[in-house]
């Protein structure tokens, strides 16, 4: 039985090289990449599928990175978003946490240092889905004491 987690990542950048570079190293890596020249086609491939990473370029043609983040947390929060960009700012970096990125890295990167950043997001979304999931299943457990505490009063008083 093969145990391998599929992983979906959806990288949009308007640079061919960088689209088929990262196809290239994520797919060796066992993901499912899904790649978009723009924040256009990056939002439409983000409406189909869900995705375990988002890697958005800062500077495209069009619609801008941070317009793309913007629009695609609009449309599911929960995803990690790491921001990638050649011309880093202090603006560019706040702006881009401030929309909801996990992450900011700098081109030209290294890729084992992406991939570092990638696992650690994804892991960190797994960590807030697992703690919401607790928090749930404590609430629920928690209301069906009070229930059972306010039917045990009540038949308590019944018998007195």
């Amino acid at each position: 039985m093969n145990d391998t987690v599929v992983r979906r990542i959806l990288v949009i950048d308007d640079e061919i090289f960088i689209r088929d570079l990262l196809r290239d190293f994520f797919s060796k890596l066992n993901f499912v990449v899904v790649t978009a020249a723009d924040g256009n086609a990056g939002i439409a491939e983000y409406r189909q599928s869900t995705f375990d990473v988002v890697l958005i370029d800062l500077k495209m043609p069009g619609k801008s990175g941070i317009e793309t983040l913007r629009e695609l947390h609009q449309i599911q929060a929960s995803t990690p978003m790491i921001v990638m960009t050649g011309y880093p700012t202090i603006d560019s970096s706040i702006a881009a946490l401030r929309l909801g990125a996990s992450d900011y890295i700098i081109k030209p990167f290294k890729l084992q240092e992406l991939k570092e950043v990638v696992d650690r997001v994804i892991k960190e979304c797994a960590l807030h889905t697992e703690i919401d999931s607790l928090r749930e299943k404590v609430h629920t457990i928690e209301e069906e004491l009070r229930q059972y505490r306010s039917s045990a009063t009540g038949r308590t008083k019944e018998t007195a």
